[in-house]
């Protein structure tokens, strides 16, 4: 297997999808974090959400 000549691609290939899918898992966490806590800062200031109703 180490004499294929095609086999420095195939790793570079598994390489860079691996780092794609390493780096839009890492995007995804860190904007799930954000919008989190944008919803939290808009819950503390008052804002509520439809879903709720009219609960007293």
């Amino acid at each position: 297997m180490s004499d294929d000549p095609h086999l420095g691609f195939i790793i570079a290939a598994y390489l860079a999808a691996a780092f794609v899918f390493l780096s839009l898992l890492l995007w995804v966490t860190l904007d799930y974090n954000k919008q989190k806590r944008l919803l939290n800062l808009l819950e503390a200031s008052g804002a509520r959400r439809r879903s709720e109703g009219d609960k007293v």
